[in-house]
């Protein structure tokens, strides 16, 4: 808890990260450092938006619930309206969806037809794993979000390799071909590496300066 603390303390844009299957009591925990901090976002596990809802009502705290499609096709996305659309109903304020860059395209295509309906008021994130991406992929996944209008670009670092998973080039690759909307976020999830945030942060302010205010880091609690 204090290094969370240090963390949130010495950064700002940061959010929370809240891991699947965290008790009742944790989840108490991680609302109560959100309103100690003023942070506006926490990410959670579906399972977890009843549970922490009650002390985030009113709060002026968003919360998103964390999705994770492994295909991207018809019964994919009809399964995955049910459970987004529950999570709403129980509090939800957004999503974070992680898609596997191989299966974007298909995903896009099936989602498209019921986003306006299924997000009308609610925040679509759409995350991955930066490692999956390719220099040469940026633009058209880009292109491709821009078709259902995402709220925001989730770019999560699972795993560090250090030097061999060519972070921050891959970083820079996804910023020098941003094209987005004004109001679309980007945002990282790269554990609680101080390193890995003030890697990004940096290039952020010197790429694209007009970020540095909708740039958001999620911290895990």
């Amino acid at each position: 808890m204090i290094d969370i603390e240090n963390i949130l303390g010495r950064l700002s844009n940061t959010a929370l990260w809240c891991g699947a299957g965290m008790e009742s009591v944790d989840l108490a925990g991680a609302a109560s450092v959100a309103i100690d901090k003023s942070l506006d976002t926490v990410s959670v596990s579906p399972e977890s938006v009843p549970v922490i809802w009650p002390w985030l009502e009113n709060k002026k705290i968003k919360i998103l619930a964390r999705f994770y499609v492994s295909g991207g096709g018809g019964d994919d996305v009809s399964a995955l309206s049910e459970n987004v659309n529950r999570a709403f109903k129980q509090g939800a304020d957004g999503v974070q969806i992680f898609v596997p860059m191989n299966n974007l395209d298909d995903f896009v295509t099936n989602i498209f037809a019921i986003r306006d309906d299924l997000f009308f008021n609610k925040g679509l994130f759409i995350g991955f794993d930066i490692n999956e991406i390719g220099p040469f992929d940026w633009q058209h996944l880009y292109a491709v979000l821009k078709k259902i209008r995402v709220d925001g670009v989730v770019l999560a670092l699972p795993r560090d390799d250090g030097n061999k998973s060519d972070f921050v080039g891959r970083v820079y690759a996804a910023l020098d071909a941003w094209n987005m909307d004004n109001r679309c976020e980007i945002n990282f999830v790269v554990g609680n590496s101080i390193e890995r945030i003030e890697q990004a942060g940096r290039l952020v302010n010197i790429m694209q300066p007009q970020l540095q205010h909708s740039v958001r880091f999620f911290i895990n609690f």
